[in-house]
């Protein structure tokens, strides 16, 4: 289960009101134009955290109108509503201003062609002017183009070049000096042919704009426009879908008209519909690479219009899942990354929606959405945006502006002891040899946990905090500043990671020992304990093994390189130590970025290399073996089809290990993580792993649907995290726990509880 952690902007107190939002399409740079009745308006840039660069701040004595960022580099188009223009350039704050006098109304248009080699603005009064900017982001002289249309300009969209464009040619004169054909020829290389096209997503030097009375004209860089179409009412989207060569106009009113665009440049209507729901300039619309139609008006459903298959639907909300009645979607926003839609509603909420694709028996395919657990935020909201390629999303409500990030909830297993976050800033403590639960808060996101008998150690991202158990509750005890991406805990000692190596650190932060790593065997990023071994990966695919048994750690082996015994690797997913440290598992991702159906077996003392294909159901020596062949067989057909997902080795039987598994085709498959393994067919395998005989098949069986995931393995038991409300099992070993209760800027999890049966 995920949850998403929100970082509140760290805005000067001069810059007033959010107005405008815009994300960098790659880098973690969030834009924010706010208005305040004192001091005017401002322009801020923040990090993913909301750290404010205090170099890129802008001050103006009028609002921002509309903010862009250039489709590669860190710099900002800033439009203000009386018609002055910048260029803003991250980290440093450099100003460029366009040349007065172009623009004296206020800005209605900024768009960047694919490579950024030029800018499109707009105004209120009608002035359109093309620009050009270089591979250094600099404004080359005076526009190439100024177009006055005298009614308010309201969007425009690049058209791709055509695809019959012989390339030779373009190369040629590419190479020549021509600046039109490289500008072609870029977008040729980098296009990927086919598909709908979107603003940004390829090169073009036709421009398509609109105007408030319903007209939409074709732009070129050479100074020449054309009246191309006209509707009834003011047009508030443009799209384009190149596949069909159909131009998407969307008016005011929620008119939808669509028309082929013929080689020439003449448009023909195919259709006209009026679109039901609010219409009006707040309506939010959004267009999806697939062809499909977006809107919120304020309404409490949101509704969607599927261009390609010409069908219709609407989402609502569902009180049964924290939403109120009443409860109205203001804005959307559509990751195509995560195929995840997002809305925000009139009562502070993110509502989230996991688009999924399913195959009926017919090979039909269907499009569902289902809809999350809300994040609970403040206020009305009144713009979302997802950006960069970290995926994250920026809210604006009426008393402040947020980054969401996307965090899979933690939790840890170690000597009968079970941590498991409930929400960014809690987790639930399960003592199972005392039958004690306790409940841990913190000041600050939770992103790791580790426990021990005595210690739950817990890491922010930024500091590692260490608390004991004083009677019934948990007192800190030692924390220290560390940017580790990997923590591991044994006893006394915590280990975390740098570059090149692991430090071995004292609960207060000391360092007392280093275990190196050289240049070729890469940075640790992946530590494990098992009892009294240390299992490390690194980023350049080695694995070693470690004892502490002794008072400093001892490497049991050499640093093993997996790439070359295993075909296809791209790097490293989970990596495990056994009990006795003489075998490692091993989850990687392979070159094509799917994860491998196989889970790999590192024997140390042998310095061998096994696996058992989940795809085929089948070890690499051939048939499962068990102390019941006939067993086994009929095992197989359900292990077939399958890939891993976890993985975990008994805390005190070296041989025994289990993993999860799911259906290659499954949900989990296709989705990000925030889907869980709570909604796919999830089969627990358990294998005695041998020297002597190899991989023996021990048990199949489904995970229970009332059980979150897999936590643990300890003999004779299987610890699984437990879903909110399914913790009153058919077992009198299920401890008793309440329901979590979220905290402000948290959503609840589904992996609230905690419960274990026998093997």
């Amino acid at each position: 289960m995920a949850v998403y952690f929100d970082h509140r902007v760290e805005a000067p107190d001069s810059s007033g009101t959010a107005i405008l939002l815009a994300w960098h399409s790659s880098q973690p740079l969030l834009a924010v134009g706010s208005v305040s009745a004192a001091s005017g308006g401002s322009v801020d840039v923040y990090l993913q955290h909301g750290e404010h660069v205090e170099l890129c701040h802008v001050e103006r004595g009028f609002s921002p109108a509309l903010l862009r960022w250039h489709p590669t580099k860190p710099l900002l188009a800033v439009g203000w509503e009386t018609g002055e223009t910048l260029l803003l350039t991250h980290p440093h704050g450099e100003h460029t201003l366009l040349p007065p006098n172009t623009h004296t109304a206020c800005i209605t248009l900024l768009e960047w062609s694919f490579t950024g080699a030029r800018l499109v603005t707009g105004d209120q009064a009608g002035v359109l002017a093309v620009w050009k900017v270089d591979a250094r982001g600099r404004l080359h002289g005076n526009h190439l183009t100024k177009q006055q249309y005298n009614k308010p300009l309201t969007d425009c969209i690049f058209r791709p070049t055509p695809p019959a464009e012989d390339v030779s040619k373009l190369a040629k004169a590419a190479v020549s000096g021509d600046e039109d054909a490289l500008d072609k020829f870029n977008w040729r290389k980098t296009s990927k042919g086919g598909g709908v096209w979107s603003p940004g997503s390829q090169e073009g030097l036709t421009i398509y704009a609109s105007t408030a009375d319903g007209c939409v004209f074709s732009v070129d860089d050479r100074g020449r426009s054309v009246p191309l179409l006209t509707v009834e009412g003011r047009v508030q989207k443009l799209f384009y879908s190149e596949c069909r060569a159909m131009l998407a106009v969307v008016t005011d009113s929620l008119l939808l008209s669509q028309f082929s665009l013929g080689p020439e440049g003449g448009a023909q209507e195919l259709s006209k519909v009026k679109l039901s729901g609010r219409g009006g300039q707040n309506a939010d619309i959004v267009w999806t690479e697939s062809g499909l139609l977006i809107t919120a008006s304020g309404e409490q459903l949101i509704r969607l219009w599927d261009l390609e298959r010409d069908d219709n639907y609407v989402l609502s909300l569902d009180e049964n899942l924290g939403f109120e009645k009443g409860e109205l979607l203001n804005c959307v926003s559509y990751c195509p990354a995560k195929e995840v839609l997002a809305a925000g509603t009139s009562r502070g909420r993110v509502a989230l929606w996991q688009m999924v694709t399913v195959t009926n028996q017919k090979g039909d395919i269907k499009t569902q959405w289902r809809l999350q657990t809300p994040t609970e935020l403040e206020g009305n909201i009144t713009q979302l945006q997802w950006g960069s390629s970290l995926h994250l999303l920026a809210v604006c409500s009426s008393s402040s502006v947020l980054i969401l990030s996307e965090h899979v909830m933690c939790s840890h297993y170690s000597q009968q002891v079970a941590a498991v976050q409930l929400t960014p800033t809690q987790l639930s403590l399960t003592y199972f040899s005392t039958d004690t639960h306790l409940t841990l808060r913190t000041d600050t996101h939770i992103r790791a946990v580790q426990v021990a008998k005595d210690t739950v150690t817990v890491w922010d991202g930024r500091c590692v905090t260490v608390y004991e158990v004083s009677g019934q509750a948990l007192r800190s005890t030692g924390s220290f500043q560390c940017d580790s991406v990997a923590l591991a805990v044994h006893e006394e000692n915590i280990y975390t990671v740098e570059p090149n190596r692991v430090q071995v650190r004292t609960p207060q932060g000391t360092v007392k020992q280093l275990l190196v790593f050289s240049e070729a065997e890469g940075n640790p990023i992946m530590l494990n304990v098992c009892r009294s071994y240390l299992a490390v990966g690194t980023d350049a695919a080695h694995v070693r093994v470690f004892d502490l048994t002794r008072r400093e750690a001892k490497p049991l082996c050499n640093a093993k390189n997996m790439a070359e015994l295993i075909p296809d690797l791209g790097a490293l997913r989970s990596v495990k130590c056994s009990a006795n440290g003489n075998q490692v598992s091993i989850l990687i991702t392979q070159i094509n970025g799917r994860p491998d159906h196989r889970v790999y077996f590192y024997d140390v003392e042998m310095d061998t290399l096994s696996h058992f294909d989940f795809f085929t159901g089948r070890p690499l020596s051939g048939l499962s073996q068990s102390d019941d062949g006939q067993r086994s067989r009929d095992n197989e057909p359900e292990l077939a089809s399958r890939y891993p997902v976890s993985q975990f080795w008994d805390a005190s039987e070296p041989r025994l290990f289990v993993c999860e598994t799911v259906h290659v085709n499954s949900e989990f498959h296709h989705a990000s993580q925030s889907h869980a393994t709570d909604k796919v067919d999830v089969l627990v395998v358990t294998f005695f792993v041998t020297q002597e005989h190899g991989l023996l098949l021990q048990d199949t069986q489904p995970k229970p649907p009332a059980l979150q995931g897999l936590l643990g393995l300890d003999t004779p038991y299987y610890y699984y995290t437990c879903k909110p409300g399914e913790q009153d099992m058919d077992s009198d070993n299920a401890p008793p726990a309440a329901p979590p209760v979220p905290p402000h800027g948290g959503t609840p999890s589904s992996a609230g509880f905690c419960w274990f049966g026998e093997l």
